[in-house]
């Protein structure tokens, strides 16, 4: 919670609950969001505070209910524009990332992915709805323009400890960005809204309902959706030491990429088009989020080290695609 506003929150959120006095327990608090946990005589409520250009959370969520049909999402029952921040239902006990508690339970997290494919499914009529109420707009057509003015910069990238050969060789990539946009555009998987940081911490596990919700959607923008299902995946390996190939891995990949009426070998296409762009699209994700808390390098804080060194790691991870591949 932003200090200087952590008393007007607070009284706001006991005016609209109709309490004079409410237990709180802070369940979050970094420099993204602030969430508190309150016991309310309605039940467990649970208030939200982001920065002003993530806060666009609130009209995701509402349009998601109100015109897709999902429901494996928050509810939000009040809403503070001033303050950026916002009261919710309880949709879960704990996420599925401390549920696991390092070992992971397969079935729950396929039952993740499910809910969150069809949300994607369900979201693509209505990107315009999405587009207009401020999510942004990361689609294929517009994918080359968003990467060439990410890298035309050179201070930019050398600030990020990018060579004078790497800054080449991601400045002469534009035409090929393009290409592969058109090349994957070409399969007819149609856009919609996705959730730029998507991985089982987004999760959250109802113990009444055995059922799994997907959570902070403030981090959400209009793009291909095997973008983010792609990133998802590279979870899991890390974090959980699933091999390629292996049993588990297979039922991952299956789960995410089933459903999309392409034949398996479109299917592939799509997905080797889809890692070769990955990291740009990963890099747009990680550029807005820093872009939208506001934090600026600084080598003596650990937690800023660790969230600009990945705009390096997207960039070199892009210019070993583009070596590789020859693009």
């Amino acid at each position: 919670m932003i200090k200087s506003h952590y008393t007007e929150t607070i009284e706001w959120a006991m005016q609209v609950l109709e309490q004079t006095e409410i237990k709180t327990e802070v369940v979050v608090q970094t420099h993204w969001s602030t969430v508190l946990k309150m016991s309310a005589r309605q039940g467990t409520i649970y208030l939200k505070q982001t920065p002003p250009d993530l806060f666009v959370e609130v009209e995701v969520i509402n349009k998601c209910r109100a015109l897709c049909g999902i429901t494996d999402i928050p509810e939000v029952i009040a809403v503070n524009k001033n303050l950026h921040c916002f009261l919710m239902k309880e949709c879960g006990d704990a996420s599925l990332r401390t549920v696991f508690n390092g070992v992971l339970n397969i079935d729950l997290l396929i039952q993740g992915i499910e809910i969150y494919t069809k949300m994607q499914k369900a979201t693509a009529p209505h990107v315009d709805a999405f587009l207009q109420a401020g999510v942004p707009d990361w689609r294929l057509e517009n994918f080359s323009k968003l990467y060439q003015e990410r890298i035309s910069n050179k201070n930019f990238l050398k600030a990020y400890g990018l060579e004078s050969n790497q800054i080449t060789l991601l400045q002469d990539a534009v035409g090929k960005v393009e290409a592969l946009c058109q090349e994957l555009s070409n399969y007819g998987i149609p856009e919609c809204l996705n959730h730029s940081d998507f991985h089982e911490n987004n999760m959250l596990f109802c113990n009444a309902t055995q059922k799994v919700s997907i959570i902070d959607l403030g981090e959400t923008a209009i793009n291909h959706p095997l973008f983010s299902l792609a990133a998802f995946l590279h979870i899991p390996c890390s974090r959980y030491n699933i091999a390629l190939g292996s049993t588990d891995y297979q039922k991952l990949h299956e789960a995410c990429f089933k459903g999309w009426r392409l034949s398996d070998e479109n299917l592939q296409a799509a997905l080797r088009v889809t890692e070769k762009l990955l990291p740009i699209y990963l890099l747009f994700a990680q550029k807005r989020f820093l872009e939208a808390i506001h934090l600026p390098y600084n080598a003596d804080n650990s937690m800023s080290v660790k969230q600009h060194d990945k705009i390096n790691q997207f960039l070199v991870w892009f210019v070993d695609n583009i070596r590789a591949d020859k693009l």
